[in-house]
């Protein structure tokens, strides 16, 4: 995805540097690490080179004896750098510009994206001298990761502590993302599981979580596309940068879509939608008292996938998905793009246990053009967004005029 130099500098916080790494690593960033020396008295350079596989970049002039430019290669290799934790000797380093060691060096000879995230006591943190020193820095245009506010290695409470790896990881992939394949492509999701009411209180539904489809949408961003979710009864955290339409039923569902999935260029069809609704739906609440047994008429609801494949504008891909089970379901799934006439279908089968809904984590086949077949093995949600979309974008091409056979 990106080649990121992970700056380490001293504090207690620095032993959560590994774990950032390999998390940076499993989201296919290729992790190079430059220390402060006295950042090694946390954590060894042992520890860093053996798991990212390269040296550790700690002295200005490299090896001793050994001539070498190591502040200019790591800065030519970098795509963004990612000091965490920035103590405050670190950040007041950077902001006045010194060049007083390999990583002030480093990011005195890099002109590309600078995210900082700051660990340290409390008053370190609050001090007017850091405050100054932070808004010199978001000034030339670093990304700055506030601290958490809690325990504290000292005992205090209070702002200063790390925030959690995935944070940082968040805010680093949204400041590479700028120039990422997506930014400018207008992505379009939907998510969840519609509800079609059988009174004021009951409801025909599914147990859709949209995990899912908040992972793709997730991703998307990160690759800075222009991201809108059209959701149904998803009950999970929301992000600033993506803009959310909530959609109840199905039909609300359909008119969303409709309302929207012209501007995108990019149409994916995560929801589980009802195929079927109640033909009345009853105001009040239905009293249980007055028979033993119930009758509820259904009706088919719209195939908002099918509408949307029918008016799609030139150039535009749609991705749908297939929830089954088992062989037959692949099978079914198979048809079902034909059928659909879309570019791409996921397939996940649900009768594979531990995944699927309300899970974080899936397994997947991306079945696409000509017979091309993608499987992924079970793995977080997260990963399976990023290879459906790693998909999408392999036969992505504004100027057709039809979808690929």
């Amino acid at each position: 995805m990106a080649n990121i130099v992970l700056g380490v500098s001293s504090g207690i916080a620095a032993y959560k540097s590994v774990d950032l790494m390999r998390t940076l690593q499993r989201a296919e960033h290729d992790v190079r690490v430059v220390m402060t020396k006295n950042a090694t008295r946390f954590v060894g350079p042992e520890t860093f080179a053996a798991l990212s596989g390269h040296p550790v970049g700690i002295d200005v002039f490299g090896q001793e004896f050994e001539p070498g430019f190591d502040h200019l290669d790591f800065a030519r290799f970098a795509d963004a750098i990612l000091i965490c934790p920035a103590s405050a000797n670190t950040i007041a380093a950077l902001a006045a510009g010194f060049a007083d060691g390999l990583l002030t060096t480093t990011a005195l000879a890099f002109d590309g994206p600078l995210v900082v995230a700051p660990a340290m006591n409390t008053k370190m943190w609050q001090h007017p001298a850091t405050q100054a020193n932070l808004t010199t820095l978001a000034g030339r245009g670093a990304h700055i990761v506030p601290p958490a506010v809690g325990l504290l290695a000292d005992g205090d409470v209070g702002p200063g502590r790390l925030p959690e790896i995935e944070v940082i990881v968040d805010e680093l992939e949204r400041t590479v993302a700028a120039d990422r394949p997506l930014r400018g492509v207008s992505i379009l999701i939907t998510a969840g599981g519609t509800r079609e009411p059988i009174d004021a209180v009951r409801y025909v539904g599914n147990r859709s979580s949209g995990k899912m489809a908040w992972a793709l949408a997730d991703e998307a961003s990160r690759r800075g596309a222009d991201v809108t979710v059209v959701a149904a009864n998803v009950d999970l955290p929301r992000r600033p940068d993506i803009v959310y339409v909530d959609t109840p039923t199905a039909h609300e569902m359909l008119i969303a879509c409709r309302a929207y999935h012209r501007d995108a260029d990019i149409v994916i069809m995560a929801a589980a939608v009802a195929d079927y609704r109640p033909v009345i739906a009853v105001a009040g609440k239905i009293d249980k008292s007055q028979a033993d047994a119930l009758e509820i008429p259904l009706e088919r609801t719209a195939d908002i996938l099918v509408e949307l494949s029918a008016h799609r504008r030139p150039g535009q891909l749609l991705v749908g998905f297939a929830a089954e089970a088992g062989a037959a379901g692949l099978v079914r799934a198979r048809a079902k793009r034909e059928r659909k006439a879309v570019d791409l279908v996921v397939y996940n089968d649900i009768s594979a246990p531990g995944i699927g809904f309300g899970s974080d984590e899936n397994s997947v086949t991306i079945i696409g053009p000509g017979e091309r077949e993608e499987i992924l093995a079970r793995a977080p949600k997260r990963d399976c967004a990023r290879r459906v979309l790693d998909a999408a974008l392999a036969i992505f091409d504004p100027g057709r005029t039809a979808p690929p056979s």
